[in-house]
């Protein structure tokens, strides 16, 4: 009876070191990948999802999906004649502001030298070039609207759309787009252009020569990749072993960095606001 008091005592201090090995293991492993799966899904940029007007993001952003999927007969229309990289841009940067609330759409492409005189000769102020002299004649730029509730909108007077005209403006500038919300003098904000390309058509324009045909760039960055900061970041997760995550090997698993919040920096407004459509 002594002896088996006597194991029975040994084996219950074995099974209790056993478990409390167990738990400053797993200690240990929480600590490790924590900085991975801890951290919360966040925007990276200090842009807030919703604007302190009453829109709701999350409607916009269905009024997007809306759009790109029960009206693609009239989005196609749009983009005829427009050079394909521009589409490919711009169709990241709209799926982007979606999820940042906003409802981005294209609204005018390419342009008729008819129509382009006709605006010239309107004197409204929408343009300041003749037949063949814009961007849009030649299928180098794109017009977009910012949307409210289903409803195009240009009042850069409502702090909403004049956040999502900036946010706009930064996008297509980080995927190599012009944007005439830049301007020096008059600003454009829906305005954007592919200048060099756009200056080579003009240019074979008034010579008489045939302008470059319009061939997707296979070479180029994919938007997605530029648009990144951009993006809301997912979840945390393991990554996978060619990913630029941080070099840091915790029992052969690389494990991914918490992100790290970035700058943002406004462009000043503008008054008064004008819209210098080329």
């Amino acid at each position: 009876m002594f002896l088996f008091n006597k194991y029975s005592r040994i084996e219950k201090g074995e099974f209790m070191h056993q478990w409390i090995l167990r738990f400053v293991f797993l200690s240990l492993m929480s600590l490790i990948v924590s900085p991975c799966f801890a951290h919360v899904e966040k925007p990276i940029t200090s842009y807030p999802l919703q604007s302190s007007v009453s829109v709701s993001p999350v409607k916009n952003a269905n009024e997007t999906q809306w759009w790109n999927f029960f009206k693609k007969k009239r989005n196609e229309k749009l983009w005829k004649g427009v050079h394909p990289d521009m589409r490919t841009k711009l169709e990241a940067v709209y799926d982007v502001m979606a999820q940042r609330g906003f409802d981005m759409r294209p609204m005018e492409g390419m342009r008729s030298e008819a129509r382009q005189a006709a605006l010239l000769a309107s004197n409204s102020g929408v343009t300041g070039v003749g037949a063949g002299m814009s961007c849009h004649n030649h299928g180098y730029a794109m017009d977009s609207v910012l949307h409210v509730d289903g409803k195009p909108t240009w009042d850069m007077n409502d702090p909403h759309v004049r956040e999502g005209y900036m946010l706009f403006g930064e996008m297509v500038q980080a995927v190599g787009l012009d944007w005439g919300g830049a301007w020096a003098s008059l600003k454009d904000y829906p305005h954007v252009e592919m200048k060099s390309q756009c200056r080579v058509a003009i240019r074979a324009k008034r010579s008489g020569q045939k302008a470059p045909a319009m061939i997707a760039d296979a070479s180029q960055v994919s938007p997605a990749i530029l648009l990144a900061a951009f993006a809301y970041q997912p979840m945390g997760e393991i990554c996978p072993f060619d990913s630029p995550c941080e070099e840091q090997i915790y029992l052969a698993v690389q494990i991914c960095p918490s992100p790290e919040a970035q700058t943002w920096v406004m462009y000043q407004p503008m008054y008064p606001l004008k819209f210098s459509w080329t």
